[in-house]
């Protein structure tokens, strides 16, 4: 799940266009709520994205060439209505200034949601190593079944757990998350 958290931060500071001030400044934590709309409304790029990258080492029969758009197209069905709180959740990553709250907050969103797409499909697809494509593949496979809503919160119930110090500890893990996920989610 790190490199979904990698995603949806660094997105989140490139469309702020401010990533060197952001990481200067502690930004303020998310809700679990905010991140499932974060999540809800990236899953169709990051999908996408995947699937672009792994195209050249998976099989031209597997399930990402023979259903992943269909898939892609239902968790897309979802994006509009998670971004009202998505966007909030940038902004709110954005830190504490308030002139760079204002210039996002001031966009107009057929002007930030291309631009945060563009940064996660390059994210992603810059980000997934061709040996990571089958496994990919298949956890996409296995979560198809699912409404997005579910996979969205599944997703989300993850990254949550995976931050908490006594998984991370369990797990080897030593870095905290760089998604800044409020301490009683």
């Amino acid at each position: 799940m790190a490199p979904i958290r990698s995603i949806v931060w660094g997105t989140a500071l490139a469309s702020l266009g401010m990533a060197d001030l952001a990481a200067a400044q502690e930004p303020a934590c998310l809700s679990e709520r905010e991140v499932a709309s974060l999540v809800t409304y990236a899953l169709p790029v990051v999908m996408d994205g995947a699937m672009k990258a792994c195209r050249p080492v998976l099989s031209p029969e597997g399930y990402f060439a023979t259903q992943g758009s269909s898939l892609v197209q239902r968790y897309a069905a979802h994006k509009s209505a998670a971004w009202p709180e998505a966007k909030a959740a940038l902004i709110k990553l954005g830190g504490n200034d308030a002139k760079l709250k204002d210039v996002v907050s001031s966009l107009s969103d057929e002007a930030l949601q291309p631009f945060a797409e563009g940064m996660v499909s390059a994210l992603v697809t810059k980000g997934i190593k061709p040996g990571q494509c089958k496994a990919i593949e298949r956890a996409t496979r296995l979560l198809s079944p699912l409404p997005p809503e579910n996979t969205a919160e599944l997703v989300t119930f993850m990254l949550v757990l995976a931050d908490k110090p006594k998984v991370r500890g369990a797990v080897g893990a030593t870095k905290k998350s760089d998604l800044p996920i409020c301490p009683a989610a």
